[in-house]
């Protein structure tokens, strides 16, 4: 590995350790920086800006996802059961990579995603057209699923996780998703 390399994994590392302990929309370059031990002006050797490196992430959120979702779906056989199993791995991924799932998914103000994160995004959606069989609504069932996950993980949909804690969310999560995943009737 290059030394580029080296200092862009490191900084990509330091940015979900960062996302991990606060809100993702407020790590800065700054907290980014002191997590990776750099001074802010060294990240820009790595990256051209905070935005870029948000990008890295995302790429990296998106590839571990799809891998999580193939695990997840190697013994189901069923459209329906596919799509249950890849929507509840989705939720357990959200839930534990909290910071770096935030981070991947947050829209800087006044900022387009690089070409490279948006690619990687297309490449979760294409994933779910594929497993549903419907190419054409990759984008529409990917969207689906990461609204209801991200509701889900961010209280804004409370499966009763107020009251006895994030620890309901996998299993209330499961049935909400599948719920979710039938309805869409492919």
């Amino acid at each position: 590995m290059s030394r580029q390399d080296e200092g862009r994994a490191r900084l990509i590392a330091a940015a979900r350790r960062a996302a991990a302990e606060t809100v993702a929309a407020r790590v800065s370059l700054r907290d980014i920086a002191r997590a990776a031990n750099y001074s802010p002006a060294a990240c820009y050797r790595y990256f051209a800006s905070r935005e870029r490196l948000i990008d890295a992430v995302a790429v990296e959120v998106c590839d571990e996802v799809i891998a999580a979702i193939r695990k997840a779906i190697a013994g189901e056989t069923g459209v329906q059961d596919r799509l249950a199993a890849a929507a509840h791995a989705y939720l357990l991924y959200a839930i534990a990579h909290r910071g770096a799932f935030d981070l991947a998914f947050e829209r800087a103000e006044g900022d387009w995603a690089a070409a490279e994160r948006s690619a990687a995004g297309m490449k979760l959606a294409d994933y779910f057209g594929e497993l549903a069989g419907r190419p054409e609504l990759g984008a529409c069932l990917w969207a689906s699923i990461h609204g209801v996950v991200d509701m889900m993980v961010k209280g804004v949909i409370d499966l009763g996780q107020r009251e006895q804690g994030a620890s309901v969310l996998p299993s209330r999560g499961e049935t909400l998703l599948r719920g979710l995943t039938e309805s869409l009737a492919l």
